[in-house]
């Protein structure tokens, strides 16, 4: 006989030891599960669930571990912005810089923080943040730093959303526009941009920008020469 005959005619091993056959449909053996379908179903969502949860977790703990480091990379940011933008006799060791959050004001917005330094008991500089809604975007926030008789010594840009290549020349990144604003004080300027009959230059195709920077530095030499610490609340020195 024809072995591969022999092979199809053989039930031997499809059968069962009580001698009946185990096939399914399609003549194959079933596959016999230790468990119902049900369980089964479970079973399964509950690795998913279990998957997921562990996943979420994963996420979390990422999160919290590094939400730290980001707060200290900003902090560092910070203080080294400030200490760039302080006079030369009020940087060093025996330097104290107190901060102080001025809330709210019209002249330089909402939540901004006010640094003096002072050594000795003697104002050394200031250092303030002030915002603007005069720009493009709102807001534009800048940062300078002041000497201990309130005339500009350096500002910088804090935060913009300006339009990348107009609004944003005025970035110190982008040319050293700023500086002609160091050395003015609240009396002894016009402050807006030679456009409008002020004494500061402009970028040609940016005066919006321009102004606006003007504008809010006059604005901040208001408030800095009308504060008065005992109104303002103390902040930490991040």
């Amino acid at each position: 006989m024809n072995k591969d005959l022999e092979t199809v005619l053989d039930t031997k091993d499809n059968t069962s030891d009580t001698g009946t056959t185990n096939k399914g449909t399609d003549n194959k053996p079933q596959k016999k599960y230790k468990y119902s379908r049900t369980a089964r179903a479970i079973l399964s969502g509950l690795s998913l669930a279990f998957v997921a949860s562990l996943c979420v977790g994963m996420i979390m703990y990422t999160s919290e571990s590094t939400e730290e480091l980001r707060e200290n990379n900003k902090a560092n940011s910070l203080k080294a912005k400030i200490n760039s933008l302080l006079p030369d006799d009020a940087r060093g060791d025996n330097i104290r810089l107190t901060c102080y959050a001025i809330q709210k004001s019209r002249n330089i917005g909402h939540n901004q923080k006010l640094y003096i330094a002072a050594k000795d008991l003697e104002i050394k500089g200031y250092i303030m943040t002030y915002s603007t809604s005069l720009g493009y975007s709102d807001p534009l926030v800048m940062i300078a730093g002041f000497t201990p008789d309130k005339k500009v010594y350096k500002a910088d840009i804090y935060f913009s959303q300006e339009t990348p290549g107009l609004g944003d020349k005025v970035d110190r990144d982008h040319g050293n526009f700023l500086d002609q604003l160091s050395g003015h004080s609240l009396m002894t300027s016009t402050w807006d941009v030679k456009k409008n009959g002020g004494d500061f230059d402009f970028i040609t195709g940016s005066t919006v920008t321009s102004r606006a920077t003007v504008i809010a530095t006059y604005q901040a030499l208001k408030e800095l020469n009308s504060f008065d610490t005992r109104s303002l609340k103390k902040c930490k020195v991040k």
